[in-house]
């Protein structure tokens, strides 16, 4: 069974290593800077930047302002093997859509685990007792120290990690009977409260929402916020109307000509960028200029193109880099046989809107 890929960005800072070896260079020595470093890869400055900030955390390179880029010592003297190898264990069909777990939150992870390999394990859409079975006992057998992060994890996954005892984080919301792992998540009902709030503002008096169809804890309290502040705010339940959709573009455009059309939606929340994207190609193409107008506020960007996104969207106050780094030192707490100071921690969120 072969369940793991390597993520681009660190296939990226192989190449580098490769290169640096191959130039017969050593600690002090210049290097190319990243747009050089972009033309030898082949990709754009952005991916190549991210490379070499991979390998500035593990101490490979070094940046010096106004200076250049430098062959650093390699590894930090200082760090503490006790994680060997992170395990990413994502949905693959929300890495391909969504982009999920974006380059920062690894290159955040190795600041604190610079000596780590990290590994994508796509997790299978459905029926996934065998495939986590056979992964956790795999990693049993290895002789590396080895933990999980877990991205759009189901129940099944959560409750045998969790049994199984090895080091395990969730990039999430875990389910309300998962009480050991540790998890990472935004304020979903921040969120669904910024999200409801700011169409309403706008004068919307009927809101469509436009969900996954794969329904999760955080998902509950995203939609639980957004009744609540819907109620406050002086809507009534016959003013909601929510969709539970699969990734799918036609089935998204459908629903949300649904939505605008039968239920008389005035604006949408849309759980995802994808279903943003889909939703807004509908209402673009619309002959009616009401519906061409019709305000589109969205929750969840990942790693997505987010040149100049139209709509208002919630982002987290803090950083990828950030969360990634989070994510690792709860693992290490778990490999000292310790629990993080914070078992469910919820980061803070704030609406990004681009026309204000």
């Amino acid at each position: 069974m072969d369940t793991s890929t390597t993520p681009r960005v660190v296939q990226l800072a192989e190449q580098i290593i490769a290169d640096i070896a191959g130039r017969g260079l050593k600690s002090g020595d210049a290097y190319l800077g990243t747009a050089d470093a972009a033309r030898m890869l082949g990709v754009s400055t952005t991916s190549a930047n991210r490379a070499m900030q991979l390998l500035v955390q593990r101490n490979v390179l070094t940046r010096r302002q106004k200076r250049g880029t430098f062959v650093a010592d390699g590894i930090h003297s200082d760090s503490q093997r006790t994680i060997d190898r992170v395990h990413l264990v994502v949905n693959k069909a929300y890495l391909s859509t969504e982009g999920m777990l974006a380059d920062g939150v690894i290159v955040g992870i190795q600041s604190v685990l610079p000596h780590a390999e990290i590994e994508f394990n796509h997790l299978p859409g459905s029926d996934d007792t065998a495939w986590v079975s056979e992964l956790i006992a795999k990693t049993a057998r290895s002789q590396q120290a080895e933990g999980f992060i877990l991205a759009r994890s189901s129940l099944t996954s959560q409750r045998l990690f969790q049994a199984s005892g090895m080091p395990t984080v969730i990039f999430g919301s875990r389910f309300p009977s998962i009480q050991a792992l540790p998890s990472i998540d935004r304020d979903q009902v921040q969120a669904g409260k910024l999200l409801t709030t700011h169409l309403v503002d706008r004068g919307v008096k009927k809101i469509g929402v436009l969900m996954r169809s794969q329904v999760l804890p955080g998902d509950h309290a995203f939609l639980d916020s957004i009744w609540k502040t819907s109620a406050e705010l002086g809507l009534t339940p016959s003013d909601l109307t929510v969709r539970f959709l699969p990734a799918d573009e036609q089935a998204i455009q459908h629903a949300t000509r649904d939505l605008i059309h039968e239920h008389a939606a005035e604006g949408l929340i849309c759980r995802s960028q994808p279903l943003a994207e889909s939703a807004s190609k509908m209402v673009r193409t619309s002959r009616q200029t009401k519906v061409k107008r019709t305000p589109i506020v969205v929750s969840d960007i990942y790693s997505r193109n987010q040149a100049r996104l139209p709509w208002p969207s919630v982002i987290a106050a803090e950083s990828a880099e950030s969360i990634g780094a989070q994510l690792a030192e709860a693992l290490i707490s778990l490999a000292k046989g310790q629990q993080p100071e914070v078992a469910v921690r919820k980061l803070p969120v704030s609406l990004n809107d681009p026309s204000a």
